[in-house]
């Protein structure tokens, strides 16, 4: 190959790497969630979303169903884009899949979000637990539970 062609195939290798958006080209950050004072018995459901639409019912980028070891549950979720990330937990006590409530609608399992906002007779907003991960940073959250008598 000339050295004119391989000059040319080099500078449009590194034009296009340019336009390529940094998040695209690296998945290094993470998330480690933690949830502690947890009561013994039943799994820990922990959801990751990356966006308002996913929090509102497309659904997450990453959930884990963990077991709770001496009253602690820890999920960590690798490989991540850096951008704004938020989490929705709850204790599944009686291992059932479900996210157990009353009659009333009221929670008989704990539950808890990123930042832990205690929002009155609704569940947290995904601005209220949105946080910011960037490129190849490690972000911890420890979340509290609240209802299903954890509060």
């Amino acid at each position: 190959m000339n050295t004119f062609l391989k000059t040319a195939c080099l500078a449009a290798l590194l034009t296009a790497s340019a336009l390529v958006p940094a998040h695209a080209r690296a998945q290094t950050a993470s998330v480690t969630v933690t949830v502690e004072d947890v009561r013994d018995g039943g799994l820990m459901d922990i959801a990751l979303y990356d966006s308002e639409a996913g929090w509102d019912g497309t659904g997450p980028v990453a959930s884990r169903r963990i077991e709770i070891e001496n009253g602690v549950a820890i999920a960590v979720f690798e490989n991540l884009e850096a951008g704004e990330y938020a989490v929705r937990l709850y204790h599944d006590e009686n291992g059932d899949d479900v996210f157990n409530m009353n009659v009333m609608g009221i929670p008989t399992e704990g539950y808890g979000f990123s930042n832990n906002p205690f929002p009155r007779f609704r569940g947290a907003r995904h601005d209220e637990a949105e946080f910011t991960v960037a490129d190849g940073e490690s972000v911890s959250q420890t979340i509290e539970l609240m209802g299903g008598g954890y509060w």
